[in-house]
């Protein structure tokens, strides 16, 4: 075929002798003038190869959260709440104010999602490991404040982590 053959719907496309072989075109009629349009095999590659690595990452990350069946949903929120929050509220000098982060808020609210004393033994074991100031947390959670108004912060978590051993906890 020594002749291109123009597309019927779209003006200026040119398909070589291989069909495969694309050249932007620019449709007009229902696709708006000036609008590109693809060659529908090649639009079916390019969406394809756009979502191909999406995929492979899903599949990826899937495997990793089932090998690590020890971890709990409400634990992995835990965590990628705590993250969120220490990155959003390092700067803040104010305790009001990273209080009142929706990390942190969420992370109270995760205590609704939590069963057998979950989140008071995960935000325990935060306390143990990074001492922060989680008491308002755990006092929001659990109702109680073993926390004496002349403690000062070393205090103040011991109290909270010995509260946690009475109660068995931790």
């Amino acid at each position: 075929m020594a002749t291109a053959e123009l597309c019927p719907k779209t003006r200026g496309t040119q398909w070589g002798e291989k069909r495969d072989q694309r050249l932007e075109v620019f449709s007009w009629g229902i696709h708006g003038r000036g609008k590109k349009r693809l060659h529908p095999e090649r639009w079916s590659q390019d969406v394809k190869s756009r979502y191909e690595t999406q995929r492979r990452m899903h599949a990826v990350f899937a495997h990793l959260h089932k090998s690590s069946s020890d971890v709990t949903v409400i634990e992995r929120i835990f965590r990628e709440q705590v993250a969120r929050w220490k990155d959003e509220t390092a700067h803040l000098s104010s305790e009001t104010k990273a209080i009142a982060n929706r990390s942190y808020l969420r992370i109270i609210g995760l205590s609704k999602e939590s069963t057998g004393h979950e989140i008071e033994r995960l935000l325990l074991r935060e306390l143990e490991s990074e001492p922060d100031i989680w008491f308002a947390a755990l006092s929001a959670i659990t109702g109680e404040d073993p926390v004496k108004p002349e403690h000062d912060f070393d205090e103040s978590v011991e109290a909270w982590l010995t509260w946690g051993r009475e109660k068995g906890i931790i």
